[in-house]
């Protein structure tokens, strides 16, 4: 009596789909749509409440203010001006961080008392928002004439 060995070439019907396969698809259709999501309104623009868009932070960093400063010397040339040095703070201190227009408003006070009477500082402010960052301060004025 011989044995037969079966190597599985032409085991399954045809016409039916491996679970191999059907897991692959599976795998495929859900990486498709992890994809589309953040696609769909990044790179197109379209607005679905069917494919999520993406947003990597949602709160982190909303209201916080980036802001520089600059001062003008005598012969009009603009400096910058480091808020650490002129007020004599730590750089890992509570100036680090301005989190508020009042906050950026104190700052830019204590820069001008720092500075002496007269003194020509320009600042440069903006404030993170959900629809992008909002410009608070432009250079074109002096902001100690306020």
């Amino acid at each position: 009596m011989a044995d037969i060995v079966s190597i599985r070439i032409g085991a399954e019907p045809a016409g039916r789909v491996s679970a191999g396969r059907l897991r692959f698809f599976a795998f495929m259709a859900i990486a498709a749509f992890m994809i589309a999501g953040p696609a769909a309104e990044q790179v197109f623009g379209v607005r679905t409440a069917v494919l999520r868009s993406w947003t990597m932070f949602s709160a982190i960093g909303l209201g916080v203010i980036d802001a520089s400063f600059e001062i003008r010397r005598p012969d009009g040339t603009l400096l910058p001006l480091d808020r650490f040095e002129m007020l004599g703070a730590p750089r890992d201190g509570r100036l680090k961080r301005i989190e508020s227009r009042d906050e950026l408003a104190s700052v830019i006070k204590r820069l001008c008392t720092a500075a002496g009477q007269g003194a020509d500082i320009r600042v440069r402010a903006r404030q993170a928002t959900r629809s992008g960052w909002q410009i608070i301060h432009a250079d074109a004025e002096n902001a100690c004439a306020d």
